[in-house]
């Protein structure tokens, strides 16, 4: 049981760095705050950023103990992982080809002044729900993830550090980490549409045997 709770914070880190790694408005907003703020403001900024996490998390997470009853649903939820992770290659992959055409607007469009309308935006994150809910069916046939309170808050607390420390690395060497992704953003495109057409076949491997 310790075991499988320690890799489930471990795992948590990881999903909340992802969540954040590719540069956002968040993302951006925060390396700006760090440039034109105080200290404290930006500590401010980050540990409620990362604390919002939590409830956003543990809510749709607690959610799936309920949905793992229902065979039916399971069903369907294991051909719309396949679905999900297809058509986010897909998007993913074309948005690559694009890549030359599009600019970066996030950087220029951001108000560096307005701390509050970043807290605001990260509170009331209209995609937190939806990408919780897909991280929700993914594990949600994992039998190494514990599906009670205590180790969803275990894996939501584990996500909210993770979100700290991405955070953080951008508010210390946001610069640096923006530039790398500008610069190789159609190659990482390209390798996460990969991993992601790779995840779907295997699912749908899966779902076939």
């Amino acid at each position: 049981m310790l075991f499988k709770l320690i890799i489930q914070f471990i795992l948590g880190i990881g999903v909340g760095i992802y969540g954040y790694l590719v540069p956002s408005y968040i993302n951006l907003g925060v390396f700006q705050i760090s440039m034109n703020s105080s200290r404290n403001d930006l500590r401010k900024v980050l540990l409620i950023i990362s604390l919002v996490e939590i409830p956003y998390c543990f809510v749709c997470m607690s959610a799936m103990d309920w949905i793992m009853e229902q065979q039916v649903f399971l069903l369907f939820v294991r051909w719309l992982i396949v679905v999900v992770l297809l058509v986010m290659a897909f998007f993913t992959w074309k948005k690559a080809l694009n890549i030359k055409s599009e600019e970066t607007k996030e950087e220029q469009a951001l108000d560096t002044s307005d701390m509050k309308r970043l807290i605001l935006y990260a509170i009331f994150n209209p995609f937190q729900l939806s990408a919780w809910a897909i991280w929700g069916t993914y594990f949600v046939e994992k039998s190494w993830f514990e599906w009670t309170s205590f180790s969803i808050f275990i894996f939501s607390i584990g996500a909210s550090l993770g979100v700290l420390i991405i955070l953080w690395l951008y508010a210390i060497m946001g610069k640096k980490l923006v530039s790398m992704f500008t610069s190789h953003r159609k190659q990482i495109d390209f390798g996460i549409a990969g991993i992601l057409f790779s995840l779907g076949i295997v699912q749908l491997i899966r779902n076939l045997i």
